[in-house]
């Protein structure tokens, strides 16, 4: 097989897997699926549009990004039915920069296990907390699940991702159409954000322990 035929077999299956989970219902369009998987739409446009090449390295992140077996992109005949039940939730881990501010550092889903009695949607995903930063309201191990489109209410736990792509886990006092008014968990340090420095800030829905999502 030419580098060309391959370029186009991989263009080919991710194209199939998308439509496979948008006829599922489990998604409404492409851009849910790339925000939910942490992908920019305009590159998975390009690769759809025969704009940019799949190659190796890239066919490979795709399949680790989006759940899939490896090699899954290369296969002549896709087996839609490896591909149906893949969908993963967006887990992320706390990779911390001082004090409580962390950044997220993405998880490979795939290999956690999520208790069956948890519902998740799309636009959910996890954050397993590490280390002492928010204890004692948060212990190491737990996790919070956050959802992207839920409106923030006063008293909401929110967290904050800043343009710089740091975070912060903050109680949400006061929202203004300039800033948003914080305090910390523990309610001592109360701070202000211009809304221009925040890059999103999604409201924690529920706290899980660790073996609500265990490692398998």
């Amino acid at each position: 097989m030419s580098t060309t035929e391959l370029f186009e077999r991989r263009r080919e299956n991710l194209s199939r897997i998308i439509d496979q989970w948008i006829a599922s219902q489990r998604f409404k369009t492409g851009k849910e699926i790339c925000e939910y998987y942490g992908l920019s739409a305009t590159y998975v446009a390009q690769l759809l549009n025969s704009k940019r090449q799949i190659g190796e390295k890239a066919a490979r992140e795709l399949e680790q990004q989006l759940g899939l077996k490896s090699m899954s992109l290369d296969q002549q005949e896709l087996q839609i039915e490896q591909v149906k039940n893949t969908l993963v939730p967006h887990l992320y881990s706390m990779q911390a920069v001082e004090q409580e501010l962390f950044c997220l550092k993405p998880l490979n889903a795939v290999h956690y296990e999520i208790e069956p009695t948890i519902q998740l949607q799309a636009n959910h995903y996890a954050i397993q907390i590490n280390g002492e930063a928010y204890a004692p309201t948060l212990k190491s191990g737990w996790w919070l699940l956050c959802d992207r489109q839920q409106s923030a209410q006063t008293a909401d736990w929110l967290c904050i991702q800043f343009i710089n792509k740091f975070c912060l886990i903050l109680e949400l006092q006061r929202e203004t159409e300039q800033e948003l008014q914080c305090q910390s968990l523990d309610g001592k340090r109360q701070v202000r954000f211009q809304k221009q420095d925040v890059q999103q800030a999604e409201v924690v829905i529920a706290i899980l322990h660790p073996e609500q999502i265990q490692r398998r």
